[in-house]
């Protein structure tokens, strides 16, 4: 049954509906709200998905970049613009030289799906990647002690294989940023469920380099 929900969710509509219903679209606006973007930033989207959420954005300077040809032909067709750039690429150093600096980039739920050595590879990236005071936001499902059966259930039966805690989360951004923070947040889905939202700054290349 649930490995059936899993393959659904490879529907862009279904997995639209399904987000909102469990409210997981409500977690990525905090994450919106967190970064305070303004008319004029350039956002990149790792792991965008259908974006549904790019209706909440300002008028932003966006790339988004995701490995469903299904999901990416989604998102052009609903919000394909001029201020919107969708890409069925997995992004990488190769788009450093391509793309301006970003203002943010955006990580919503993608972590948990890399392994340690992909997700450090990742905010390697991003980290370079970024202007001058821009920022990083990631979400994902997590394990925290608090959590209770449910919620602890949704982390262990998510399709991400690398659910972590929010300790080893930062362990990784530690990696590659100088300020790296957090916040459990586990009132904003429907469903009880626990989830890390992490902002990093100040990537430690720019550090080394001063």
């Amino acid at each position: 049954m649930l490995a059936a929900v899993k393959n659904l969710l490879g529907h862009e509509a279904l997995y639209v509906a399904l987000q909102r219903a469990v409210g997981a679209d409500r977690l990525r606006y905090r994450c919106l709200d967190e970064l305070a973007l303004t008319d004029g930033d350039t956002v990149i989207d790792v792991g965008c998905g259908p974006a549904y959420y790019f209706a909440r954005l300002p008028r932003v300077r966006y790339y988004g970049f995701d490995t469903s040809a299904r999901y990416v032909a989604h998102a052009r067709k609903r919000w394909g613009s001029d201020l919107a750039e969708f890409r069925c690429e997995v992004f990488g150093e190769q788009h450093l030289t391509e793309l301006p600096q970003a203002d943010a980039i955006l990580l919503l739920g993608l972590l948990h799906h890399l392994s340690d050595a992909d997700c450090r590879q990742l905010l390697d990236v991003a980290a370079r990647a970024l202007a001058p005071n821009g920022r990083v936001i990631a979400v994902d499902p997590c394990f925290e002690p608090g959590q209770g059966r449910i919620s602890r259930w949704m982390s262990e039966n998510d399709r991400g294989e690398y659910v972590r805690t929010p300790e080893e989360f930062v362990a990784l951004g530690r990696d590659h940023f100088a300020s790296v923070d957090g916040t459990v947040v586990d009132d904003a889905t429907r469903i009880p469920s626990s989830h890390w939202m992490m902002r990093m700054r100040t990537p430690v290349l720019a550090v080394t380099d001063n």
